[in-house]
């Protein structure tokens, strides 16, 4: 029983809560309900759910803090939440998702993070329409992948592409999954309160099976060691439970666990390494910190951490832990609007030495076993690496995208049987760091493993060198010395000479993952300005001090830990004390560090990457960009300004700048020294606290970017960099007037607030909100299909009279419907009329009485049948009255006359396969463009033929779309979603469809863009039921046809937007384009203003003659009798304001020379003054210098009406 009063190292290992400022703060994240843990890590990144809908994900640094904005780079992955996500455990950047959409998707994040925002996958498996509940890689075999959807479980080899295995033995859905560390078995949680074992290369899959926790409720399972499983659920009472499982006796249970009656799902995290065991509930504030025993009492509570809301947990991979600071185990906690790293930190007096009993030797990045070989029954552990600093093994993996990847898999030997019985765990042993000459081997250089202490202390007193290797016997439990034979040993020799390092790797150790290693070097002791020679010898070991460290961390005094910015970073002097980057000097040469430069021999060009690569230097050389065409100079700028970006100016060190200005060419002049030596303190652009751009969306071909190769040309032939401002015109093309464009809320009076009972259960067809300059129609829940009539309050609309709604609640009448509703329309002539189509193929009208709708109504003033099936679409003619357009299940749309007591389908439109998406009449009405879901767009004359005159391929996306015309009749506008349900922005010429002239991706979501299109201006508004961003883009009939401007982006999501024509808007305000906007229970309208400097003019070059949209051109008889008549066209100008156009700054008038004044009189001027006169003088000039008005203010104001003043 001596065991129990054995102290664990971990018991006081206490959490340590960073300041706010070291936390990932202002993010956007929603509660999903989902069997992942909404956030995952690499040791370069993490990744965790974006949004309410969670179909986004935000990608950032592992040691990243801060605000972020939210129009920073984000991974648009799904077309619907993201339900589960991991990191591949042998490559930092490779992401693996799964979504509700039945996909998943694996992604590539390169080592600089996300840039721009990300929605092309590396490739993408489906899983036959079922929701996929859990994603993850193997702990052993690289390329392997495991999805769980709904009752299968299957296994998918990447270097294929092919399902390798599927299981459909569960009876409920797949709740959780957890490999065993040496990935034979798996071990599964179902809803059918069952937990299973599972080996995939067996003849029977499911090996065992037993009930496990009887609550109705989620549960999960983690793999604990060798032969045990830990479950959490619920018990009968919905308590929460832990069970600990044997798997030889699956049945029983050694250890059964009540905690308390909370609801959230517990999240096991557990670290097999430290039996350290974290169990963070969603929608819990405290996280419980257990160790993990094989006996009794097997579970021993630590120390909690209380904070915020937990929406998801995630432990961070040993590799990243600051070792030198005690960090045990770094815990990720996701709230609602931040990421919480937890630090677990085990107290010592000291951490100025690496604590070895801490951190027991951990599984590596690298394997030996790929996908092919285990499903061919092949097993090989993966090595354990040491965390010691100096054994150099916490470094970032990142070996490309998933084709690079799969070459470097297939390229994998197959591992030696011999490697594979014996569990042979290689380490790097405590060496000198200052490089010195290979002497020839002897049998003196071989010694023994000892203490980490005393090798150190040998160190100072003799020179090693040697080939060590630690053989871990399992039979015997001793270390025994395995001497390598001479063939080895001459090859490690060369590879030694070859690379100035005394590490030595195993010939086992030369692939890392398929791809060839270098050792990497050791920092030298001496000064960073004596060259690093064969000759030269290497000074000894300061005492008392140890190695310094290449990962950066720093020896230090004191129990308060301390490191360097990252864990996986190299510190170095020349980080801190930097200065700009030297004009007209290439990334590549500004960022080469003088340690490189005086350690080491001039390398040629071809040799940059290797030299990149080695530890010495200090800064990190930046990758050849290439040209690409997809940013314009706008989203550059967002790059440099945003906190988010990522974005780190090269800047070269003192002795660089020296050299390059003392080192000049004989034929240069003095001045061109001269300018180049003033030059030298020409600023560059630095992160900024400044929000960035409100327009994160980018033309892949608009624009040209900054390192297009005329720029690069233009910047070699010039010596020294101009840093005079340009013009917009000169750097942008063509500048949009309505580039800046602002949108503004109304007054919180003119808002109809708390309406209740709002119903977001219609079709994707319809818009779901409609209003005109007097009411609005908004759906509310209940029986059959209700229409709400909201009358709007004085001030948000020029039309609008209703009084101010009172802001306890509103219960607006309605238009009762027996059946559900489709679709709706007001009479752009019309205020007072409105037009529902339900499902029940039906038509009726209501008549809205003047003051508005006082109670409901279920009698509409008529009735007619339009369609044997359910309405899809209504909508009113633009220029003729009575005319109604209907589009219907039966895939045929019909044009009425409702002029006639009973109106007849005048018109029946053919020729649609599939189901029509959106319709949409030209502005003078003379065609009708269509898009279906069959993926074409069509376009009608209707009262020439009833098939259409031209058509071509829409989007490919079967989710929805919208259509609408644009300048003066000549293009198509198109929104919908492409195969991998991106949304996306089509421009097509309406004389040919074959194809788009251009196409925007805009992002992956759900929602169907609806559009809006401002004719004047060119302006089109976008955005989906659910967003919270209305995009903005002006058309033009040029490259790059979308011209991005600045986005609206509100507070709350709204659920629908209603423009308003263009007599509403408040001219004065420079306004161009009114809405009014639906969101959880408001109405608020939205004002578009172009900032101008002379608002008090009229300002005719935004507001053209418009077209009237108000009032009819044509009675319905006249249209459908094929009448032809001409556009009409109004003016916006108010009366009495004054064109911009007309308005010219009058010229200034030449002075009149002043009257020559008489010259003075010598003599008088010598005579003095009596005081009177000096007085007098003094007065005079002070009243001609002194302008005198004698006008009185009231003998200009206006006259008052005899009228007014008998009221």
């Amino acid at each position: 029983m001596a065991w129990r009063f054995k102290a664990s190292k971990y018991k006081n290992a206490a959490p340590i809560v960073p300041k706010p400022e070291a936390c990932i703060r202002d993010i956007c994240v929603g509660s999903y309900q989902t069997f992942g843990n909404n956030i995952c890590a690499s040791a370069s990144f993490m990744a965790f759910n974006w949004e309410h809908v969670g179909s986004s994900m935000a990608v950032l640094p592992l040691d990243d803090c801060g605000r972020k904005s939210k129009t920073m780079p984000l991974l648009h992955a799904h077309s619907d939440t993201i339900t589960d996500m991991e990191f591949s455990p042998f490559h930092d950047g490779l992401l693996l998702t799964g979504s509700q959409d039945s996909l998943v998707k694996v992604w590539h994040i390169p080592p600089e993070g996300l840039k721009e925002s990300l929605s092309n996958p590396e490739c993408t498996l489906s899983q036959k329409q079922r929701r996929v509940e859990n994603v993850g890689f193997h702990p052993v075999a690289d390329g392997l992948i495991h999805v769980a959807s709904g009752h299968e479980l299957a296994l998918w080899d990447l270097t294929k592409q092919k399902e390798a295995f599927v299981n459909r033995d569960h009876g409920d859905v797949i709740q959780s999954t957890s490999w065993k560390k040496d990935g034979r078995l798996m071990a599964t949680s179902c809803k059918d309160r069952k937990v299973r074992i599972v080996d995939p290369r067996a003849a029977s899959a499911v090996l065992d099976a037993a009930s496990s926790h009887h609550g109705i409720k989620d549960s999960r399972v983690v793999w604990l060691d060798q032969d045990r499983i830990l479950t959490t659920g619920f018990d009968a009472a919905r308590l929460r439970q832990i069970m600990i499982r044997d798997v030889r006796n699956l049945s029983q249970t050694q250890k059964t666990l009540e905690l308390d009656c909370s609801t959230g799902i517990l999240m096991p995290l557990f670290d097999p390494d430290t039996n350290m065991l974290f169990l963070a509930g969603k929608g819990d504030t405290t996280i419980l910190y257990m160790e993990v025993t094989d006996r009794e009492p097997f579970l021993i509570e630590g120390l909690r951490h209380s904070g915020e809301q937990t929406k998801g947990a995630c432990l961070v991979p040993k590799r990243a832990l600051r070792v030198m600071d005690g960090e045990v185990n770094r815990v990720l906690q996701l709230t609602g609007s931040s990421v919480v790293p937890i630090m677990y930190q085990v107290p010592r007096k000291s951490y100025r030495e690496y604590h070895a009993d801490l951190y027991p030797d951990t599984a590596g990045s690298m394997t030996y076993l790929s996908a092919p070989m285990w499903l061919d029954n092949q097993d090989h552990p993966v090595p354990n690496i040491s965390l010691h600093p100096d054994a150099n093994n916490c470094t970032q993996i990142h070996r490309g995208n998933l084709e690079e990847l799969v070459k470097s898999i297939l390229a994998m030997p197959p591992p030696k049987k011999a490697e594979a019985k014996k569990a042979i765990t290689p380490v790097i042993a405590q060496e000198d760091p200052k490089p010195k000459p290979a002497p020839e081997p002897k049998d003196e250089d071989r010694i023994d493993f000892v203490n980490v202490k005393d090798l150190i202390k040998g160190m100072e007193g003799k020179k090693e060198n040697g080939f060590h290797k630690k053989l871990d016997n399992g039979a015997n439990g001793h270390d025994e010395d395995d001497t390598i034979d001479t063939e080895d040993k001459d090859k490690i020799l060369e590879k030694t000479e070859s690379t100035d390092s005394e590490t030595c790797l195993s010939r086992s150790n030369s692939y890392v993952n398929g791809t060839p290693v270098q050792a990497p070097k050791p920092l030298p002791r001496s000064s960073i300005s004596e060259p690093s020679g064969d000759d030269s010898e290497a000074p000894k070991p300061k005492p008392r001090t140890t190695a310094v460290p290449i990962s950066g961390y720093k020896p230090r005094l004191g129990p308060k830990p301390f490191s360097a910015s990252s864990g996986s970073e190299e510190f170095s002097f020349d980080k801190v004390f930097s200065v700009p980057v030297v004009p007209g000097v290439p990334k590549s040469d500004s960022a080469t560090s003088p340690l490189t430069q005086a350690a080491s021999t001039p390398v040629g060009k071809d040799e940059d990457k290797d030299k990149s690569l080695s530890p010495t230097s200090d800064v990190e050389i930046a990758p050849k960009e290439e040209y690409t065409n997809g940013k314009s100079d706008t989203s550059l700028e967002e790059e440099v300004n945003s906190s988010d970006s990522g974005y780190i100016p090269k800047t070269p060190s003192t002795a660089d700048r020296r050299k390059l200005f003392e080192t000049t060419d004989g034929n240069q002049s003095i001045a061109d020294r001269r300018r180049a030596y003033e030059s030298r303190s020409v600023s560059v652009a630095v992160e900024s606290d400044t929000p960035p751009s409100p327009a994160p969306l980018r033309r892949r071909d608009s624009l040209k970017s900054r390192k297009s190769p005329d720029r690069e040309e233009k910047d070699k032939r010039a010596s020294v960099p101009n840093v005079t401002t340009k013009r917009t015109s000169t750097v942008f093309g063509k500048v949009s007037k309505f580039r800046h464009l602002k949108g503004t809320p109304g007054h919180k009076s003119t808002h109809v607030e708390n309406i209740k009972n709002i119903s977001r259960q219609i079709s994707g067809e319809c818009n779901g909100f409609y209003a005109n300059g007097v009411r609005c129609a908004v759906p509310v829940s209940g029986g059959g299909g209700r229409v709400a009539i909201v009358e709007l309050p004085r001030g948000a609309t020029p039309a609008a009279v209703a009084p101010p709604t009172h802001p306890s609640g509103l219960h607006p009448p309605a238009l009762l419907h027996p059946a559900v509703l489709q679709d709706w329309a007001w009479d752009p002539f019309r205020d007072e009329r409105l037009l529902v189509a339900c499902d029940d193929g039906m038509i009726r009208e209501w008549i809205i009485p003047e003051g508005g709708l006082q109670e409901s109504s279920n009698t509409p003033n008529r009735t007619f049948s339009a369609h044997p099936d359910k309405i899809y679409i209504v909508r009113f003619h633009p220029t003729a009255s009575d005319v109604l357009t209907t589009a219907a299940h039966d895939l045929t749309i019909k044009i009425w006359d409702l002029s006639l007591d009973v109106p007849e389908a005048a018109i029946t439109l053919t020729g649609h396969t599939e189901q029509i998406f959106a319709l949409d009449w030209s502005p003078c009405g003379e065609y009708l463009a269509t898009v279906c879901k069959d993926g074409l767009v069509r376009i009608f004359k209707p009262r020439s033929s009833t098939e259409a005159i031209r058509s071509g391929p829409g989007p490919a996306g079967s989710r929805g779309a919208r259509i609408v015309w644009a300048l003066n009749e000549t293009h198509l506008v198109v929104t919908g979603f492409d195969k991998v349900s991106e949304r996306q922005i089509y421009l097509y010429k309406a004389s040919d469809l074959s194809g788009p002239v251009c196409t925007v991706g805009l992002d992956v979501s759900p929602a169907i863009l609806q559009t809006h299109i401002d004719h004047d201006s060119g302006t089109i508004f976008l955005t989906g039921r659910g967003d919270s961003t209305i995009y903005c883009y002006e058309v033009t009939s040029e490259a790059p046809y979308l011209c991005a401007l600045s986005h609206h982006r509100s507070p709350t999501l709204h659920q629908g937007i209603s423009f308003l024509n263009k007599k509403l808007v408040a001219v004065e305000k420079v306004e161009f384009a009114r809405a009014l906007r639906l969101t959880n229970g408001n109405i608020e309208p939205l004002s578009f203003t172009v900032p101008r400097i002379k608002s008090e003019l009229f300002q005719d070059d935004l507001f053209p003659p418009t077209l009237v949209t108000w009032e009819p051109w044509q009675s319905s008889r006249a249209w459908l009798s094929n009448n032809h008549i001409n556009p009409r066209t109004a003016s916006l100008q108010p009366p009495g304001m004054q064109p911009l156009s007309a308005h010219s700054v009058p010229a200034a008038k030449e002075p009149a020379k002043p009257p020559q004044k008489p010259k003075p009189d010598l003599i008088k001027s010598h005579v003095p003054l009596d005081p009177k006169e000096k007085q007098d003088s003094i007065m005079k000039s002070m009243s001609a210098k002194v302008a005198m008005d004698l006008k009185l203010e009231q003998d200009s104001m206006e006259g008052v009406d005899q009228a007014e003043w008998d009221q």
